[in-house]
């Protein structure tokens, strides 16, 4: 049963000609490409058409401009990816999400197992590293962080802090009237709740940088830029896939002139 869907598939395709994170020199691309292989990272392939979801993995990279995908034990599967028209793949290097689209897979023999040779992307899409890129917390799916103190733990049904722009090293939070004593500079504000739209709050420690005014509407309001401290690797992979679908709706707007 197709686990997704040729319209879904085609948000990803369209996303390559907007997106910030796309990598179109063919050195740039090679040079992710073969970082995928050493990586031998697993590689979701959304097959096209008929939306079916097949794991595989980059086996070669060649100068020639073909890469070589792994086959799969299961024929039928194998027979699935022959008949696609284009994969669009999926992937994760060092928790930086990874995604691009081949065409015509054709099915070959690597070293005596089943494989598929398919032509270079045009382009790929990867997320920057988590300190180069901050999102601004949109309106559709904001953030927000809940705050305890050393007697109590935060309260997650209680209004949270604003969070004004977010990456996957740190972010900027909208002080409160009358709160700046407790965003000193290195001071740690532990423990506290993330909210990431309508996820599930996680447990953060975050430390201080700076603080300063900015103005709002007319309004001059304080904010304090700090830094997640030991931030959990799943806390980060879900932050980073987060950012990666607020620029996929933003993508998706754009192209509907909204």
């Amino acid at each position: 049963m197709p686990v997704a869907d040729e319209h879904e598939s085609s948000h990803l395709l369209d996303d390559e000609e907007q997106s910030p994170f796309a990598l179109r020199e063919p050195g740039e691309i090679a040079a992710v490409l073969r970082a995928l292989v050493e990586a031998r990272a697993l590689i979701s392939a959304s097959l096209v058409p008929g939306g079916h979801a097949c794991p595989t993995a980059l086996l070669a990279v060649h100068d020639d401009g073909t890469l070589v995908f792994d086959g799969n034990r299961d024929e039928a599967m194998n027979q699935r990816m022959a008949a696609a028209s284009r994969m669009v793949c999926s992937a994760q290097l060092d928790l930086v999400p990874i995604r691009f689209r081949v065409s015509e897979p054709a099915r070959i023999v690597h070293e005596d197992y089943v494989a598929f040779a398919t032509p270079w992307p045009q382009a790929l899409l990867r997320m920057q590293r988590r300190e180069m890129y901050r999102l601004q917390s949109p309106a559709s799916a904001p953030v927000t962080v809940h705050l305890g103190d050393a007697d109590r733990a935060p309260d997650p049904s209680a209004p949270g802090l604003r969070v004004l722009d977010i990456s996957g090293s740190g972010l900027a939070i909208e002080i409160p009237e009358g709160g700046q004593a407790r965003f000193q500079p290195d001071a740690r504000l532990a423990p506290c709740l993330l909210r990431l739209g309508d996820a599930a709050p996680v447990a953060v420690v975050i430390e201080v940088i700076y603080t300063r005014p900015h103005e709002v509407r007319g309004v001059a309001q304080w904010r304090a830029g700090c830094r997640f401290v030991d931030l959990p690797a799943a806390v980060e992979q879900q932050l980073m896939q987060y950012i990666f679908q607020v620029e996929r709706q933003r993508n998706a707007r754009l192209r509907r002139g909204g």
